[in-house]
């Protein structure tokens, strides 16, 4: 059994908050939601599972269904946050404070970089993004990016095993609401 260390503390309001740390687990990591993440990995793998004619890409029959990933999601996340606070629309990182992996390498971030730089070790992977006032669930950012046929064709490629999907929303945005896909199949 894992020992915790246990921190009490209090506040001038008499409050006592006791937080439990495991102390093999102090790095920060991305906030993140299990119903969001059943609510997207439903979306996608509900997509998958019908054949779709991806325009220009052509006809997929359905593929098997993909597994979550949190490298994936924490790199989908943090494109969307960028993507939202910068408010810009683009696979590339804005290559400031927000962008953390563009950031740290002093130019604007890819999604190769980005799901690197959370320890995805990959042997395919693809991104999707998508942007927009009124797709506010998953089920829509889906069907929207079914709506394109390279986004519909990363979706529906069986040679991807595994997805992380984030959306981030800020009122004060052009878009509001900034939704990434990163999709992968690991190296081993």
């Amino acid at each position: 059994m894992k020992k915790r260390r246990c921190i009490v503390l209090s506040s001038l309001t008499l409050l006592l908050l006791t937080a439990c740390i495991n102390k093999e687990k102090l790095k920060l990591s991305m906030p993140t939601a299990y119903n969001f993440k059943i609510e997207y990995l439903n979306a996608i793998n509900r997509a998958r599972s019908n054949n779709q004619t991806c325009g220009s890409k052509g006809y997929f029959k359905a593929a098997e269904p993909l597994v979550w990933n949190d490298k994936l999601y924490n790199a989908a996340y943090e494109h969307s946050y960028d993507m939202a606070i910068s408010n810009m629309f683009s696979h590339k990182g804005s290559g400031q404070i927000s962008d953390k992996t563009g950031f740290i390498k002093k130019s604007a971030s890819s999604g190769k970089d980005r799901i690197e730089r959370y320890g995805y070790s990959w042997r395919i992977y693809a991104e999707n993004i998508g942007a927009g006032s009124n797709i506010t669930t998953a089920e829509k950012a889906v069907q929207g990016l079914l709506n394109s046929a390279g986004h519909c064709a990363n979706i529906m490629n069986p040679k991807l095993k595994e997805v992380g999907m984030a959306m981030v929303k800020n009122s004060n945005s052009k878009y509001i609401y900034y939704w990434t896909q990163n999709f992968g199949t690991p190296l081993n």
